[in-house]
């Protein structure tokens, strides 16, 4: 009697080991799914970010061209500026300068600027 309960208790132990592998398995198994689920959903985000930072990149060239061509403006109308002076100057034109600004009650408060002379 005592050989066929060492064996019942042996099929036993098969049994609770193999029970225990499985669910062992099974875990392992949704964990793995569970993990591959959130590596894609980080995947996307990533692709996302990278659309949005390829986005910004284009935003910002186009914005340093639009500086260029507005710095290029400016520098076409201070040498218009400065050639419309010489000129002036040149043709005899009265002499830009300041003037003090005087109030009311006769105090100067100021100046008063591109006054003509």
């Amino acid at each position: 009697m005592a050989t066929s309960i060492a064996v019942l208790s042996g099929a036993s132990g098969a049994s609770y080991a193999l029970q225990a592998a499985r669910r062992e398995a099974q875990q392992a198994e949704q964990t793995a799914r569970a993990l591959g689920s959130q590596a894609q959903s980080a995947q996307r985000v990533a692709d996302q970010e990278q659309a949005r930072a390829d986005n910004l990149t284009a935003q910002a060239s186009d914005a340093n061209e639009r500086s260029a061509t507005a710095r290029g403006k400016v520098s076409a109308a201070s040498n218009a500026d400065t050639n419309a002076n010489a000129n002036a100057i040149s043709n005899n034109a009265p002499a830009v300068r300041s003037v003090p600004f005087v109030n009311a009650s006769g105090q100067t408060t100021g100046l008063l600027l591109n006054a003509v002379a």
